[in-house]
C-alpha cells in the first residue's frame, strides 16, 4: 500500500501512528507475527523450568583445627582474627563464627547476587596472604563452599528386608555409576548403608595375659601392611622392576600376624582379638516407612520401616531439572528387574524437576482460563471481530516476554507465571483502544481500501500519546520493585522483569499488529456503534445510571458532605482491620480479632513433603535418638496423609536450600542428631493443606513431647520463599560469655510462655561429662613412659584406628582394616582400667601413672561479624510471628532479666542495628523479622519511588503541578478494597500482597487519567463544569468498568494460591473499591478544585 498517506503528512504522526504506519505497509508483519509464535512455543518448551527463582547467595566455610585447643583459645587465637580478616573484604554480607574444643569454624556470606567464582577466589586469597597469623599448632585453613547448586535435584531411595546395608550400599554404588554420567547431573552421593571392612576387635585381658600393650600393637600392626614398587634391577641390557607384595590380602592373613611372643610361642593377633570380615559398625542409620497414602500398586514391606540407602543427584547450574530428573527416571526403568533385583524397592523421594514442571504447568493452566476468563469479558463488551482482534495480541504479547526471558537467561516459575496473570488483565488495554478508535472512524464507512487504511493509521494516531502515557505509569509501579535488596529481590525479581516487559510489549503490539488485522478483518463500514458512542448515549443504562448516582454529589452539599464521610469511614475501618490487632486492649499476641486481618512476611505454602528434625541432648547416644525416630515414625504412619518418610539417623538427611543457608550443612553428623524427611499425598489429590497436615501431626507427636522434654523435635516447612535461620531469632551480646548465656536462658524461658511459640531451641547445649585424664609426669617418666604414648593408647582403646586396607580389586571403596575394642569393653570409666602402655619394664596400666577427673565438656562459643552472641530460636504455630515477637519484646526491653543485669533489644528498625558487647546487653531479633522489615522497606520505599516517577510523568503530560495530584489521589482507595478482601478470603496480608497495591497505583492513575483528559477536552470543547465533570464518569465508566473486569478476572485465580493469595486479593479487590470510587471521586475533587474558577485552566493536555 504505498500511498496509505501522504508523505508529507507523516511528520504529523506521532510514534503510535508511524508504527501503525510501518506494519501496515510492510509484508512482513504476518511473518513477525508467525516468528513471534514460533519463537515463543520454543522458549516455553526449551525455557529451563524452576519452582522458584534461584537465590545466589555464595558462602564458604573456613575451617581450620588446633588440636588440644579450648573453645576459649580458638575464639581468640582462630576465629576472631579470621572473622576479622575476612570482614575487610568487599560484598562480604556477614561472617558466623563456632569455636569448639579442638576446632574453628568461620562461615562467609557474600552479598546475594554475587558472582561465586569470584567471591571464593577472593576468599582463597585472602586467607593465602594472611596465613602467618594462623597459629602454631593450627592447621592450614580448609575452605569448604556451600553451594545451592550441589543441593539434589532428586533423590533415589532403595530399600530391601533381605539385603543388609553392606550389601544395599554395593547395589547403590553400582546404580550411581550408571545414573552419574547423564547428561545434566553433577554431585552424585549416597546416604546410608555400610562399607566393607575387616575388623579387629582385640581383647583387652588377653593382651594384659600376653603382656602386649596398645601402643605396642599399634607399632605391630601399622609396620605389617606395607608394599608396592621399591626400584628396579638394571643387568643384561634390560630393567626389571622390584615390587614388595606385602599387602595383607584376607582376614585369615590378618590373623597370622605375630604380635609378640610368649615364652618361645608366637602370639598371633588371633590369639588375642576378634576378626570380623564384614560391615563397619553402625554409627548411622537410614530407614523408609510408608503411611496410608503410599502407592499399593507397588509391593511394600511386611515391616514398619525397612532399611534403605539413598542416592542423591544434583544438576549441572543452568541446565533444566525437568530434563535432568526424566532421564534420571527413564534410566532407573531400564534398570530395574535385571540391574536392580526385584526384591528391592525403588522409590523417588525428592524430584525437583517433576515438581517444578507441575507447578509450572498448573500455572500454565490458570494462565489459559485467565485469558479464557478475559476474552469472554471482551465478548461481552466488544464485537465479536474487536474482541476476536484484541484476543490475538494475548499470545503475541506473552510470546514475545517469553522469548525475551529466554534470551536473557531467565527461568519459567512460578513467579515468573504469577507476574504474566498479575498483568494480564492490563495487556489489553492498548489494544481495546486502538480497536475501539478505529471502530469508531470506520462506523460511518469508507468508500475504498485506500480510505479505509488511512483512517485506520488517524484513529491509531489519535490514541498515541494518551495511551503511552497511561501504559508507562502501570510500568514505572513495577519497575522499583527491581531494587528489592536481599533475597527477597531475586525471588521476586520475575514481577519486575516480565510486567514491565509484557506492558510494553503489549503498547508496540496494539500499534502494530491491531491496525493491520483491522484492515484486513473489519468490515469498511461498522454497522453497530462503538462502546464511547454508547456511552455517549442519555438512553445507556450505564450512562442514566451513573448519573442517578453522581448528580447529587455535585449538586448537593449534605450529599457531598455523606459521601466524603462514608469513604473516610470506610479508609478508616479498613486500615483497622490490620492495626487493631497493635492497640486493642486485650494486648497484641493472642487470637486474631473478628474482622481483623493479619500481617506476615510470606504464608505457609502448600507443599508435598516437610522435614522433622530430632536434636537430642549432647552425649545422647545414637539408640536414644533412633528410639526418638521410631517413636516419631509410629505417628507418621498413623496420618492418612503420610505417603512416606525416610529416618536418617545419627546424620541429616540429603541437604536442600533451606538447609544450606539455615546453616545446616555443616554440622549434621552426631549420634544425638536425626532427621525424618516426611512426603505427603499429593496436593492436587487432597483437600488438607500441608500446613494443617503438620498442625494435626504436631498434636499427634505431643506425648512424645512431653516424655521427652530434653529432645528437640521440630517440624521444619519448606519456606514459600527465601529461607532464614528461624523464623523467631534472638541475638544475645554483651561482655560476658557466660552471663550472655544466662541471659539466653531467661529469653528462651520468655520463649516458652508466650501464645503460639513452638520449637524452642537455643545455642547452649546440653552439659555433656567429660573424663580428664591427667598424666603424672613424674610417674610416668620413672617408669619409662612418654605423654604421647598415652595419647595413642587412649585413642586406640576409644576411637580405634586404621592400619591399612586389603586390596581387593573389585571393591569400590578400599577395604579397611580397623582395629577397636569391643563396645562392650568400652562404655564406662572403669573400663580405662584396661588400658596398658608400654614401660621401661614391661607394661603399666593406665591407673598407675594417670588419674581420672570428672567435668563437663567445654561448650562451643558463637560470634557474628566478630562479636560473641548467644541465639534463642523459635517458630511460630500458626499465627504470625509479627504478634509473638513484639509481645516477647515488650516484655523483656529495658526490663531486669537477671539480678542487677538489664537486657535491652533493638534490631526492629528498617535499618540493621549494629550490635554493642562493650557496655551492657543487647538482644537484637534476626530472622524472619529481619527479612520482614527489609521487605517492607524496600516495597514501601519502591511504591514511594513508584509515586514519584507517576507524579513526575502525569506533571509532563498536564504541564500542571496540582491537577497529577489529583490524578493520583485516589490510590489510596485501593485501601478500601484490599483489606477486607484479605479478610473476606481468610487471607493474611503479605509481602505479595503489597507488591498487588503497587501495582494498583499505577491502574488507578490509568483510570484518573481517563477521566480527567475527558473533563478537559469537554471544558475545551465549551461545556461547562458541571457537565464536564458528570458526562466524564458517565462516558468512561464502560472503558474502565472494561479495564477493572479484565483484571480482577485476570487475577482472580490467583486468590487460591497459598502464597500469591494475597497478590491476588489485593488486584482483585482493590481494584473493585478503588474503580468504584475513582469514578465518583476523581470527578467530584477535579469540581471541587475548579468551581470558584471562572474560567478553566489555560494549561492542558494536548
Amino acid at each position: 500500500m504505498p500511498h496509505l498517506i501522504d508523505p508529507k503528512d507523516t511528520q504529523s504522526l506521532n510514534i503510535a501512528g508511524k508504527l501503525g504506519l510501518y506494519a501496515m505497509k510492510t509484508n512482513l508483519t504476518p511473518i513477525i507475527s508467525i516468528l513471534i509464535f514460533i519463537i515463543g512455543l520454543v522458549a516455553l518448551g526449551v525455557t529451563s523450568r524452576e519452582e522458584n527463582p534461584q537465590i545466589d547467595v555464595p558462602a564458604a566455610n573456613v575451617i581450620v583445627q588446633m588440636q588440644g585447643a579450648s573453645p576459649e583459645e580458638v575464639q581468640n587465637l582462630i576465629v576472631r582474627p579470621l572473622e576479622m580478616v575476612l570482614r575487610e573484604m568487599n560484598g562480604v554480607d556477614h561472617t558466623f563464627g563456632t569455636a569448639m574444643g579442638s576446632v574453628g569454624v568461620v562461615t562467609v556470606v557474600f552479598e546475594v547476587g554475587a558472582d561465586k567464582e569470584v567471591s571464593l577466589v577472593k576468599l582463597y586469597d585472602r586467607i593465602m596472604q594472611n596465613l602467618n597469623r594462623i597459629p602454631a599448632g593450627a592447621s592450614q585453613p580448609l575452605v569448604k563452599p556451600m553451594d545451592v547448586d550441589d543441593v539434589p535435584a532428586s533423590v533415589i531411595t532403595l530399600s530391601s528386608t533381605d539385603l543388609d546395608g553392606l550389601s544395599l550400599k554395593r547395589l547403590a554404588e553400582r546404580v550411581r555409576e550408571q545414573l552419574a554420567p547423564l547428561e545434566g547431573v553433577s554431585v552424585a552421593d549416597i546416604i546410608g548403608g555400610s562399607d566393607h571392612e575387616i575388623r579387629i576387635e582385640i581383647d583387652t585381658a588377653k593382651m594384659a595375659a600376653y603382656n602386649i600393650p596398645l601402643d605396642r600393637l599399634h607399632q605391630v600392626l601399622v609396620s605389617s601392611n606395607s608394599g608396592g614398587p621399591v626400584g628396579s634391577l638394571v643387568g643384561s641390557n634390560q630393567v626389571t622392576k622390584i615390587w614388595l607384595n606385602g599387602f595383607l590380602q584376607t582376614a585369615q592373613e590378618v590373623g597370622t600376624l605375630m604380635v609378640g611372643q610368649w615364652g618361645d610361642k608366637p602370639v598371633y593377633l588371633r590369639d588375642i582379638a576378634t576378626i570380623i570380615d564384614g560391615p563397619t559398625q553402625i554409627e548411622q542409620l537410614h530407614r523408609i516407612g510408608f503411611g496410608p497414602a503410599a502407592d499399593r500398586t507397588l509391593e511394600t514391606n511386611a515391616e514398619p520401616e525397612t532399611n534403605a540407602v539413598s542416592i542423591a543427584l544434583a544438576k549441572k547450574r543452568g541446565t533444566n531439572a525437568v530434563f535432568v530428573t526424566e532421564r534420571i527416571v527413564d534410566k532407573l526403568e531400564t534398570l530395574k528387574g535385571d540391574f536392580i533385583p526385584t526384591n528391592v524397592r525403588v522409590d523417588i523421594t525428592r524430584d525437583a524437576g517433576e515438581r517444578a514442571n507441575a507447578a509450572v504447568n498448573l500455572l500454565v493452566e490458570h494462565l489459559g482460563i485467565a485469558i479464557a476468563t478475559v476474552i469472554l469479558i471482551l465478548l461481552l463488551f466488544l464485537g465479536w471481530r474487536e474482541a476476536a482482534i484484541v484476543t490475538m495480541n494475548i499470545p503475541l504479547i506473552l510470546f514475545v516476554v517469553l522469548a525475551i526471558g529466554l534470551l536473557a537467561d531467565q527461568t519459567i516459575n512460578r513467579i515468573t507465571l504469577f507476574s504474566l496473570i498479575l498483568a494480564l488483565g492490563l495487556l489489553v488495554d492498548d489494544a481495546i483502544v486502538v480497536i475501539e478508535n478505529i471502530h469508531r472512524h470506520l462506523h460511518k464507512g469508507v468508500h475504498s481500501l485506500t480510505d479505509k487504511a488511512r483512517l485506520i493509521i488517524k484513529a491509531t494516531n489519535e490514541t498515541g500519546k494518551p495511551t503511552i502515557v497511561a501504559t508507562l505509569a502501570v510500568i514505572l509501579a513495577f519497575i522499583p520493585m527491581a531494587f528489592v535488596t536481599g533475597m527477597m529481590g531475586p525471588y521476586m525479581g520475575p514481577i519486575p522483569f516480565n510486567a514491565p516487559l509484557a506492558m510494553a510489549a503489549s503498547l508496540v503490539i496494539a500499534y502494530a499488529f491491531t491496525p493491520w488485522i483491522a484492515q484486513r478483518w473489519l468490515p469498511s463500514k461498522m454497522a453497530n456503534p462503538t462502546m464511547e458512542e454508547k456511552d455517549h448515549d442519555p438512553q445507556d443504562w450505564v450512562h442514566r445510571t451513573y448519573m442517578k448516582m453522581a448528580t447529587p454529589l455535585v449538586e448537593n452539599k449534605a450529599t457531598r458532605l455523606i459521601f466524603w464521610i462514608v469513604v473516610g469511614a470506610l479508609f478508616v475501618g479498613a486500615m483497622l482491620q490490620p492495626g487493631w490487632q497493635f492497640i486493642r486492649p486485650a494486648g497484641i499476641n493472642g487470637p486474631l480479632s473478628a474482622g481483623g486481618v493479619e500481617l506476615k512476611m510470606l504464608p505457609k505454602g502448600n507443599q508435598n513433603t516437610f522435614n522433622i528434625t530430632l536434636d537430642l541432648a549432647e552425649g545422647s547416644t545414637l539408640e536414644e535418638t533412633d528410639r526418638i525416630a521410631r517413636e516419631v515414625g509410629n505417628v507418621l504412619r498413623q496420618h492418612p496423609m503420610v505417603k512416606d518418610y525416610e529416618t536418617f539417623v545419627g546424620r541429616g538427611g540429603p541437604i536442600d536450600f533451606n538447609g544450606i543457608l539455615r546453616g545446616a550443612a555443616l554440622f549434621r553428623e552426631a549420634p544425638h542428631l536425626g532427621e525424618i524427611r516426611v512426603n505427603l499425598k499429593d496436593l492436587h489429590a487432597r483437600s488438607d493443606r500441608s500446613e494443617d497436615i503438620v498442625l494435626q501431626l504436631r498434636e499427634m507427636l505431643t506425648p512424645i513431647f512431653i516424655n521427652n522434654p530434653s529432645v528437640s523435635i521440630k517440624l521444619v516447612e519448606d519456606p514459600p520463599g527465601p529461607p532464614v535461620r528461624a523464623t523467631l531469632l534472638a541475638e544475645i551480646y554483651g561482655p560476658d560469655y557466660a552471663t550472655q548465656r544466662d541471659m539466653a536462658k531467661a529469653v528462651r524461658a520468655e520463649f516458652a510462655n508466650t501464645y503460639d511459640v513452638v520449637d524452642i531451641d537455643d545455642s547452649i547445649g546440653a552439659d555433656q561429662v567429660q573424663l580428664n585424664v591427667k598424666v603424672n609426669r613424674e610417674k610416668a617418666a620413672r617408669l619409662g613412659v612418654a605423654t604421647q604414648q598415652v595419647e595413642i593408647a587412649l585413642r586406640d582403646f576409644l576411637q580405634g584406628y586404621n592400619f591399612g586396607a586389603v586390596h581387593i580389586a573389585e571393591e569400590r571403596h578400599s577395604v579397611n582394616l580397623h582395629v577397636q575394642l569391643p563396645q562392650a569393653l568400652r562404655a564406662h570409666p572403669e573400663d580405662l582400667d584396661r588400658i596398658y602402655v608400654s614401660a621401661r619394664n614391661g607394661s603399666v596400666p593406665l591407673s598407675a601413672i594417670a588419674t581420672i577427673e570428672e567435668s563437663f565438656v567445654p561448650k562451643p562459643i558463637f560470634s557474628k561479624d566478630g562479636h560473641p552472641v548467644t541465639y534463642v530460636s523459635a517458630e511460630p504455630k500458626s499465627a504470625s510471628q509479627v504478634y509473638s515477637l513484639l509481645d516477647i519484646d515488650a516484655k523483656i526491653d529495658g526490663k531486669e532479666v537477671l539480678a542487677n543485669t538489664t537486657l535491652n533489644t533493638g534490631g526492629m528498625r528498617f535499618t540493621d542495628t549494629a550490635p554493642e558487647d562493650t557496655f551492657g546487653y543487647h538482644m537484637l531479633w534476626d530472622g524472619e523479622m529481619r527479612l520482614t522489615l527489609d521487605v517492607f522497606r524496600d516495597l514501601g520505599a519502591a511504591f514511594i519511588v513508584a509515586m514519584v516517577l507517576i507524579y513526575l510523568l502525569m506533571v509532563a503530560y498536564y504541564g500542571q503541578f496540582i491537577l497529577p495530584m489529583l490524578v493520583m489521589a485516589p490510590t489510596a482507595l485501593t485501601m478500601i478494597g484490599i483489606f477486607p478482601g484479605h479478610w473476606i478470603t481468610g487471607q493474611p496480608f503479605t509481602a505479595t500482597s503489597m507488591i498487588g497495591m503497587i501495582a494498583l497505583a499505577g491502574i488507578v492513575v490509568r483510570n484518573s487519567t481517563l477521566l480527567i483528559d475527558f473533563i478537559l477536552d469537554y471544558r475545551e470543547q465549551g461545556h461547562d463544569l458541571k457537565t464536564a465533570v458528570l458526562e466524564a464518569g458517565a462516558v468512561r465508566a464502560r472503558p474502565i468498568l472494561l479495564t477493572a473486569l479484565a483484571v480482577v478476572a485476570g487475577t482472580s485465580i490467583m486468590i487460591s494460591d497459598p502464597v500469591f493469595g494475597g497478590l491476588g486479593v489485593s488486584m482483585a479487590f482493590g481494584t473493585i473499591a478503588a474503580t468504584i470510587l475513582t469514578l465518583f471521586v476523581t470527578p467530584l475533587m477535579y469540581y471541587l478544585w475548579q468551581r470558584n474558577k471562572p474560567e478553566p485552566s489555560d494549561t492542558i493536555a494536548e
